[in-house]
């Protein structure tokens, strides 16, 4: 396998930067909740955990394909945050339908494309 991209991006490093960044919101959800279920803290700080939780895990896969890439960095990074949000999107309607409201949405969008460009420029 290539060390790195420069023929154009491979599915594979993709699909380890999505393994990844969901490996990591998973343990990072896990430890929010012990800490909601142990501390009761506000719904307000809660958001922002949650924001800063999908930032870190889409990060964590920019900075991979980043690093992977070679050129145009903060390019791929942003990509894979917007692809991560439209999979984030997919699943959560289908799990409990159209409930995510539009500033929501937002957020959420602006939160993972940034953190995923964030990802790549540092790489």
């Amino acid at each position: 396998m290539e060390k790195n991209m420069t023929g154009g991006l491979q599915a594979m490093h993709f699909v380890k930067a999505f393994i990844m960044s969901a490996l990591i919101t998973a343990m990072l959800l896990f430890l929010c909740a012990f800490l909601v279920l142990k501390s009761g803290m506000e719904e307000k700080t809660l958001g922002i955990i949650l924001a800063a939780v999908d930032a870190i895990g889409v990060f964590i896969g920019g900075l991979y394909l980043g690093k992977k890439s070679g050129k145009q960095k903060f390019l791929w990074g942003l990509i894979f945050g917007i692809l991560y949000f439209l999979v984030y999107l997919l699943l959560s309607f289908l799990i409990s339908g159209p409930t995510l409201t539009i500033p929501g949405a937002i957020k959420s969008f602006a939160v993972m494309a940034l953190g995923g460009m964030i990802g790549g420029m540092v790489s």
